[in-house]
């Protein structure tokens, strides 16, 4: 495995600064000290031991009594005067963040994270499947699936391939804020991130990402006043690299070509709970399924790109409803689901959960399978007229 480093015009990119573009597309040299910091397979998690949370802040325990001249002291381990702050308060007792750090995501697709010190670099493996061989190409994909991920953009510098995100909130792993991430009370994070296009000498294209601005509030949205730590930035811009990864790789899988009958098919999905099996790429299936929920009774009241999840309200459940569309009734009652969407081989899983994100009974899945199955097929001969413009109907703002 080659090793690669951003040259220093591509790592300068704009530390600090989130109204400044990154600076002209950098050039990558191979010299990391012959080490790629490659991609950990396991997360590392916390000992258990809470024992540091006792820890207080202490003054200088040393006093002078009055009328005493001052004692003798050797000066060669001093130890400075440091004035507390809010970042090194956070570091002493309860407010200490023992949380373990955000890991490199392996891709199967050919792409790998390195951490450079507080910033990430993505780069494209020369066996990737992306078929990323220009800068342009980078770019190309780069704004893709910043757009794929609702992700907006302040600023974007086309000479240079370079571009500044607006502020959106994210949790501590880097992804985009979401329902979820809300109800389990997760603090958010109000970020812009910087990212520069650049390539090695071989012709490797990369992307540096660097965390321009932060603010933290709580799950309500109320400011708290926290400054982050060197390793807190990093892992925010290992974990932005993570989520543009699962970006990419659904950008990959839309070029998979959609065979032109699509079969459904009752099954089982890798937890061993009752689903359907559909003959299509995942990437489509997404798309579709944004499509036919909309139009076949469901409000999606939710979703999440990163956990291939809908939550769903059905608020039709009269029979005829269905008929007068051409299918059989989905045979489910009007109330709160959520639907789950995995990758098995060329094929797609749903899986269907009620409120309480517990899978359908037997009789709720046999139910609901013939209605669906002709709603899939019907809503994928539609899309194969107009993949990007089917697509661009059903995307969530």
């Amino acid at each position: 495995m080659s090793s690669l480093k951003l040259t220093s015009l591509a790592i300068a990119l704009a530390v600090g600064s989130s109204a400044a573009l990154l600076g002209a597309c950098g050039t990558i040299s191979d010299t990391y000290n012959d080490v790629m910091h490659s991609s950990e397979e396991s997360l590392r998690t916390p000992t258990g031991y809470y024992e540091h949370t006792d820890a207080q802040e202490y003054a200088d325990p040393l006093r002078i009594p009055n009328g005493l001249t001052s004692p003798y002291t050797d000066n060669k381990l001093v130890v400075p005067q440091v004035q507390p702050t809010n970042a090194s308060r956070a570091l002493v007792g309860a407010n200490m963040d023992v949380r373990p750090p955000v890991v490199p995501q392996v891709s199967e697709q050919g792409v790998d994270i390195v951490s450079d010190g507080l910033n990430a670099i993505v780069w494209f493996r020369p066996y990737s499947a992306f078929a990323v061989r220009t800068d342009t190409d980078g770019w190309n994909f780069l704004n893709s699936s910043l757009n794929y991920l609702r992700i907006p953009v302040a600023q974007r510098d086309t000479e240079h391939y370079a571009l500044a995100t607006g502020s959106l909130s994210y949790n501590y792993a880097g992804e985009p804020y979401d329902q979820i991430a809300e109800e389990s009370g997760a603090r958010r994070y109000n970020q812009t991130y910087n990212i520069q296009v650049g390539h090695s000498a071989q012709g490797q294209i990369g992307y540096v990402i660097s965390l321009a601005s932060s603010s933290t509030a709580d799950s309500s949205g109320d400011s708290i006043d926290s400054n982050l730590t060197p390793m807190q930035r990093a892992n925010f811009t290992i974990g932005f690299g993570n989520t543009l990864i699962r970006a990419l790789a659904l950008q990959a899988q839309q070029a998979e070509q959609v065979p032109d009958n699509i079969n459904v098919m009752l099954g089982r999905d890798n937890n061993q709970q009752e689903a359907f099996l559909v003959t299509a790429p995942y990437n489509a299936t997404w798309s579709v399924m944004s499509g036919l929920l909309e139009q076949y009774g469901f409000e999606i009241t939710e979703y999440s790109v990163s956990r291939s999840l809908f939550k769903v309200k059905l608020t039709e459940d009269d029979p005829q409803f269905y008929r007068n569309l051409g299918i059989e009734p989905f045979k489910l009652d009007a109330d709160n689901y959520m639907v789950r969407l995995a990758i098995s081989g060329k094929n797609t899983v749903l899986t269907f959960y009620n409120k309480d994100d517990k899978p359908l009974r037997t009789t709720q899945v046999t139910g609901l399978y013939q209605g669906l199955s002709q709603a899939l097929a019907k809503e994928f001969r539609a899309y194969k007229q107009d993949p990007k413009g089917y697509a661009a109907r059903f995307t969530k703002e």
